[in-house]
Formats: structure tokens, C-alpha cells, sequence
């Protein structure tokens, strides 16, 4: 966990239970988080957002405004585990 003062509100960075135990590297992407806090504190509650890892890797996010503001990293996918365009098949 992060905390982090931005213009005099506390924002709290975290990773769920299960990013934890992963290989992350957390000080990277507190600061990739840092670099957007302006789009992110300008989002709805409950709002979702992707930032790119330092390997490449896409970490899936939510931003939870109250009287703290809860940004939490759920989940790291691999690029190796993305299904795009004509990778994946369209529902017939």
C-alpha cells in the first residue's frame, strides 16, 4: 500500500490479495499511477482503467472515490494472455 498526497487529498495506491504474491514491480507502477492521477481523479466512482507495467504486462484498476480516494490494482494480465481482433472468434 501507498499513500500519496495529491493537491491535499489523500490518495491510497494498493494491490489486491492475490497481485500481492505476484512479481510486480510496485514502485513502477506507483508512479505510472502518480504520472495519471489528474484523468484519474477526474473519473466516476467505481471507475476501471489499464496502465502498462514495466514488462509489458497491462494492470487492470479501479478508482473508488470517498473521503479517501482508494485507487486498487486487481489484476496483472500478460501480454502473452490478450485476445484481439483476429485472435479471438466473433460469436457466430
Amino acid at each position: 500500500m501507498f499513500r500519496y498526497n495529491y493537491h491535499g487529498t489523500e490518495i491510497i495506491i494498493r494491490f489486491t490479495s492475490h497481485i500481492k504474491n505476484m512479481k510486480v514491480n510496485k514502485d513502477y507502477l506507483y508512479q505510472k499511477i502518480i504520472s495519471i492521477c489528474d484523468e484519474l481523479m477526474g473519473t466516476e466512482h467505481g471507475s476501471s482503467f489499464i496502465v502498462e507495467d514495466d514488462e509489458g504486462r497491462l494492470a487492470v484498476g479501479t478508482v473508488q472515490h470517498g473521503e479517501l480516494t482508494v485507487i486498487s490494482i486487481h489484476h496483472i494480465v500478460d501480454h502473452t494472455k490478450l485476445y484481439f481482433g483476429m485472435n479471438a472468434k466473433k460469436p457466430s
